[in-house]
């Protein structure tokens, strides 16, 4: 039935199965019908965090396959340094089952093999110089996509409406560093959007943000596209100058006849 629907478990009362039954259902259904909608990605939580030698996936939730993956223990895994460029994933295994249970194992690995497998799915990378420690304090916006020594997340799906987003951390620090700067109404507006998020944000609305600042027709675009031109926006608050961009937008109309 629609609604709610809860065993009562009281003192001496038998154990029914159809009583099981709801209170399964309802835990298994929760989740899914929450995130209905959405996209595979990280929900929420799974920080990334590093020791001198290791790198840790923390507790938190993942949609794959329109399924709730429940990160209840961290992922530790020992990294080391090679010059190359390493991704830090999850595999998603095949379904499996026994002893009366159905099995959903994931399985997180470090490979130097940028290329995902359909059932893989990238947390963040790194390209660790030899002798160096990956670091995670960043200095500015800019410098999440520094090229060595660096946990750069900006490739990591984010589940979110319809399709999957770039990390809520990335667009809050954007904010953050935006705030600093004297920003336009349209700046003010995303802004509070991203620092009010508790998950990601949607995919369209950082587009439709980004070709409006931009003065660019509107695009999809990857996760790296999506940080460079948040990054081109800050650096346009930064000099506080529209000059280039309203150069470029009378470029794109300017016809030559000969």
């Amino acid at each position: 039935m629609n609604g709610q629907v809860f065993p009562l478990f009281e003192y001496a009362h038998i154990l029914r199965t159809p009583m099981l039954t709801e209170l399964r259902d309802y835990a298994f259904e929760y989740g899914r019908l929450m995130s209905e909608g959405f996209s595979d990605g990280i929900v929420s939580g799974c920080a990334i965090t590093t020791t001198a030698d290791t790198i840790t996936l923390n507790r938190g939730v993942i949609r794959y396959g329109g399924q709730m993956y429940l990160m209840v223990e961290p992922i530790t895994l020992t990294y080391q340094s090679t010059d190359i460029w390493a991704v830090f994933k999850l595999e998603f295994k095949d379904e499996s089952r026994q002893g009366g249970y159905i099995y959903r194992a994931v399985e997180a690995t470090i490979s130097g093999n940028l290329e995902l497998r359909r059932e893989e799915m990238e947390l963040c990378r790194f390209k660790l110089q030899r002798g160096a420690h990956l670091r995670m304090r960043y200095v500015d916006f800019a410098d999440r996509n520094t090229e060595f020594d660096t946990v750069n997340s900006i490739y990591a799906p984010y589940s979110a409406y319809e399709k999957n987003s770039i990390s809520p951390e990335i667009t809050r620090a954007f904010a953050r560093e935006a705030l600093t700067w004297q920003a336009q109404p349209l700046d003010e507006m995303f802004i509070l959007q991203a620092l009010n998020a508790k998950t990601a944000l949607n995919r369209e609305t950082i587009l439709y943000y980004i070709a409006a600042r931009l003065k660019k027709p509107f695009a999809d675009c990857d996760n790296l596209e999506i940080f460079r031109a948040l990054q081109t926006i800050l650096q346009t608050l930064q000099s506080g100058d529209e000059r280039e961009l309203t150069r470029e937008v009378r470029r794109q109309r300017h016809i030559i006849v000969d």
